[in-house]
């Protein structure tokens, strides 16, 4: 494993000793938790982990430093879930238990949540974890791995531009304990120029054919070293590639695991080998072929071999709302996450690219989790998906100020439905079976149409029981 850059603390403070309250804020925390789900108040919910902390300071250190094989942390501004998910599938592959955030709470709260419900035959947490709070949560923590996705425009409101998220990740790996290890993108250059210099080991795609040119989304091009724009040797999605800066010659350097696409399928399907084994994915998009080389050079870094690490991939089902497919009246629907220009052009391709997708669903909102900013709108490049023909229909809490997006990029959108669920149903009848409908939503309004297809089955299990 490589060693340590010499920038890292090499004294921080143990884990506190166990505390006698630790029991009883546990006991505590998953009664909340508890009441929680029979209420149907949040399943998902955060809390517990928040009592338990609040009950007993410094749970969560304690408990982390209990795993006798310690901790993964995965961040970056995309493709953390995912990622972290496919990580903990090689491992299970491998009859290694694992303790994880499944349910996508990123930040101190959702992780003691996490760290509550392991079961005790796990000794290693591989565990998602937000940008912003990686600083803090790394001293806590104390991880022996760290992945990093990569840096995009996201949540404008709360990291501002993309060099804080990359001053943030970079604080963070000052922070590590000695003979930590970094995974990170080679191909993309804010990051990788941050990264590097703690020993990481990169990964990255090869270059994809007629990617090279401009993109719509508005995500920075500049040299990280001297803010000249870079040139783009060769292109895989946004300003993610193989680049060199023509002012002061810094370059991207080769990755230690690459990965090459292969097969694009639309949204359900990508083929990409790695270190030369092919493996054919269960979900589409090119940013997932990212998160498959990120997975199995993280999983050789502890100790999986990439054949097997690449052949426990080929099962991978995708996490919630990470090109889900559910049923809507018998037919199909698939649920894509957007939450940032470059997010959203990479599941626009897919879209475009589907042709089971006859209409589509364009969700956006702004709650908390969104981010309060949803100008990023305007970066994306919603212009090739107005062109692609489809009935659009724009949902969520900012359904208006999507429908104006939508017209500006020179669609006549059907009628604006803010509940997800009607959206849905509006694109359903605007095309003919046995199409179906992509759903392009935030993170608040995905939870919105998931929590409105349960109780529509609900109901309807409820009428059939009558």
């Amino acid at each position: 494993m490589p060693q340590s850059n010499g920038d890292r603390t090499h004294d921080a403070p143990g884990p506190d000793e166990p505390s006698a309250r630790d029991g009883l804020a546990a006991a505590l925390a998953r009664t909340a938790g508890r009441v929680l789900r029979v209420t149907g108040a949040g399943a998902g919910s955060a809390l517990p982990g928040l009592v338990v902390e609040r009950a007993s300071p410094g749970y969560l250190r304690r408990r982390a430093a209990a795993l006798t094989d310690g901790i993964v942390a995965v961040s970056g501004t995309n493709g953390k879930t995912t990622t972290a998910s496919m990580l903990r599938a090689i491992l299970r592959a491998e009859g290694i238990a694992t303790v994880g955030n499944e349910s996508g709470s990123n930040l101190k709260r959702g992780i003691a949540s996490a760290m509550l419900d392991a079961p005790d035959a796990a000794h290693l947490g591989v565990l998602e974890i937000d940008e912003a709070a990686l600083p803090a949560l790394v001293p806590e923590l104390r991880p022996r791995l760290v992945v990093l996705t990569n840096v995009f425009r996201d949540q404008l409101d709360r990291y501002g531009e993309t060099e804080t998220v990359a001053n943030l990740l970079a604080a963070a790996l000052r922070r590590l304990p000695s003979g930590a290890a970094v995974v990170a993108n080679a191909d993309d250059p804010l990051l990788w120029n941050a990264a590097r210099e703690f020993g990481a080991v990169g990964f990255g795609l090869e270059p994809i054919a007629g990617a090279v040119g401009e993109r719509a989304d508005a995500e920075p091009e500049t040299c990280p070293r001297c803010g000249a724009r870079l040139e783009y040797l060769g292109r895989t999605i946004a300003h993610l590639g193989q680049v060199r800066c023509p002012a002061c010659s810094w370059a991207s350097t080769a990755p230690e695991f690459r990965g090459r696409v292969e097969r694009q399928d639309g949204v359900s399907a990508i083929t990409v080998e790695i270190s030369g084994h092919e493996v054919a994915l269960r979900l589409g998009g090119v940013h997932n072929a990212y998160n498959a080389v990120a997975a199995v050079a993280a999983a050789s870094l502890l100790g999986v071999p990439v054949p097997r690490a690449a052949e426990a991939l080929r099962s991978f089902a995708p996490r919630f709302g990470r090109a889900e497919e559910v049923r809507l009246d018998d037919r199909p629907a698939w649920i894509l996450l957007m939450k940032n220009p470059a997010g959203a052009g990479v599941v626009i391709d897919e879209v475009v690219a589907d042709p089971r997708i006859g209409a589509v669903v364009v969700a956006v909102s702004d709650n908390v989790a969104d981010g309060r900013d949803i100008s990023w709108i305007w970066d994306a490049d919603f212009e090739r998906l107005s062109a692609a023909g489809a009935p659009l229909v724009p949902a969520g809490r900012r359904a208006a100020d999507v429908a104006v997006r939508l017209r500006y990029a020179g669609a006549t959108p059907l009628p604006a439905q803010a509940d997800p669920l009607a959206a849905m149903r509006s694109a359903m009848a605007a095309c003919a079976p046995p199409s179906g409908v992509g759903v392009l939503a935030t993170y608040t309004a995905m939870l919105d149409l998931r929590a409105s297809l349960t109780r529509s089955r609900r109901g309807r299990l409820e009428d059939a029981a009558r």
